[in-house]
């Protein structure tokens, strides 16, 4: 499940294509998830419950794979098609957007006026709410007012790179977030990619971006991103951990 802008620019920002096809080659069974990358979580949850819709049936449960704001998308659509959870075992969240992020408080008004509308290659214009699913206020109404009916277990992998670790691209916001807390990947700070009664799986070195998208996918601008690690590693490790505790569940 894939996040924000995933859609936009040409899909620069797409995430795990090569966890995808590591995975294909190794005998997993994947789906890869489309969503609006500029559309609010509502909308996206019902895109993947139609997707569902259209999957042959499978006796095999789905481990979903979500990273930053599929987590909200996911959700939602565990919220809204209550039906479908018992065909998902397991959410794992790569640097999740659980609780929000200041960086989406700061920003909604001046993207909900500003830039929302504006042309990207490859996606539709946004109405503000793809940013609005982002604040805390919003995540944090929402866990508050929902969370009991979520059954589906969730387990955690946080980014908390270094600061020598940040990729350019990222510095600023990373700097700007580091006044509150410098355990931050670059967009969310780390508390706030922890799932409430979920499982928290394991904190990484790796950014916001390192941690899900190939820098060589964005060709011509791979210098402005930190990419050295094996994500397919990370993702194999995270499915392994998933289904050894899911044995151990009632």
């Amino acid at each position: 499940m894939p996040g924000l802008f995933n859609n936009c620019l040409n899909g620069f920002f797409h995430p795990f294509t090569d966890v995808i096809e590591d995975l294909k080659q190794s005998g997993f069974t994947v789906h890869d998830f489309q969503t609006a990358g500029r559309a609010g979580s509502v909308v996206n949850a019902q895109r993947m419950a139609n997707q569902f819709a259209e999957i042959s049936p499978d006796p095999r449960p789905f481990i979903m794979i979500v990273y930053s704001k599929g987590l909200p998308d996911t959700l939602e659509l565990l919220l809204r098609h209550s039906e479908l959870s018992s065909a998902i075992a397991a959410v794992v969240s790569v640097a999740g957007a659980a609780n929000g992020s200041p960086i989406a408080d700061d920003l909604f008004e001046f993207y909900s006026g500003w830039l929302a509308g504006l042309p990207l290659p490859g996606c539709d214009s946004g109405t503000g709410d793809e940013i609005r699913d982002l604040r805390r206020d919003v995540r944090l109404q929402w866990w508050q007012r929902h969370r009991a009916a979520i059954t589906v277990p969730i387990f955690s992998i946080v980014a908390t790179p270094r600061a020598d670790r940040v990729s350019p691209m990222l510095k600023n916001i990373y700097s700007k977030l580091a006044a509150i807390d410098p355990r931050n990947d670059g967009l969310l700070l780390w508390y706030d990619a922890v799932v409430s009664r979920g499982y928290v799986l394991g904190y990484v070195n790796l950014d916001h971006i390192a941690v899900a998208v190939p820098a060589t996918q964005i060709p011509g601008f791979s210098f402005l991103f930190s990419d050295d690690v094996s994500r397919p590693a990370l993702i194999k490790g995270a499915i392994e951990v998933v289904a050894e505790t899911l044995d151990t569940l009632p």
